[in-house]
């Protein structure tokens, strides 16, 4: 019976050790997740637009639907803007009302802005107020700005090494990236742009 009630109080006290083991381990994991709560999640860098500001843009040499050469020498002398959109892109038609309205902004006029559409080799869309054609019109129609479609489009987009749609440029006079975003607020206001003129 002395080995019954030995093993009885050694089980009671290994079980009582084990639960302050249990409590201290839950305690500091406790502790652990309120420091992870504190601290600021990590921030994932932006993906770069184009070349990085203050790079001059490489040459390239595109043909506009209206049967127009274009090349990045065309580009200096004024600011000019670059526009980068793809049929079937519902951000890309959602930017094309703010994309006029800056590149109406710009001193240079039309013949310093550049919107390319590009089809990034997938199959072009066929929802009416999403596909090539629609944003041909919209661009066209607008007078604010050169449009380029089909092969000189990808050259451009490769010149330019823009890898997501939609995308722009802001270039200075000297034909050096000034700003890259992919939307147009992330250029900075149309005050700053003519204030820094």
């Amino acid at each position: 019976m002395t080995y019954l009630v030995a093993a009885v109080i050694g089980l009671g006290v290994l079980s009582l050790v084990n639960l302050g083991l249990t409590v201290l381990l839950a305690r500091r994991l406790r502790e652990q997740g309120e420091r992870l709560a504190r601290q600021a999640p990590p921030r994932m860098p932006r993906p770069m637009v184009g070349p990085p500001p203050g790079t001059e843009v490489p040459e390239f040499r595109v043909t506009t639907v209206s049967g127009a050469l274009v090349s990045a020498a065309d580009l200096r002398g004024e600011r000019s803007l670059i526009g980068f959109f793809m049929p079937g892109c519902a951000p890309c038609h959602d930017q094309v009302p703010a994309f006029i309205a800056f590149a109406r902004g710009l001193p240079g006029g039309p013949g310093h802005v550049l919107a390319v559409i590009a089809d990034g080799g997938r199959p072009v869309v066929t929802v009416p107020e999403h596909d090539a054609d629609q944003l041909v019109e919209d661009l066209t129609g607008a007078e604010a700005a050169q449009v380029v479609l089909g092969p000189s489009a990808g050259v451009a987009a490769t010149a330019l090494a823009v890898t997501g749609y939609p995308s722009f440029l802001l270039l200075d006079a000297d034909g050096r990236v000034e700003a890259g975003a992919h939307g147009i607020a992330g250029l900075g206001g149309l005050p700053v742009l003519a204030s820094s003129r």
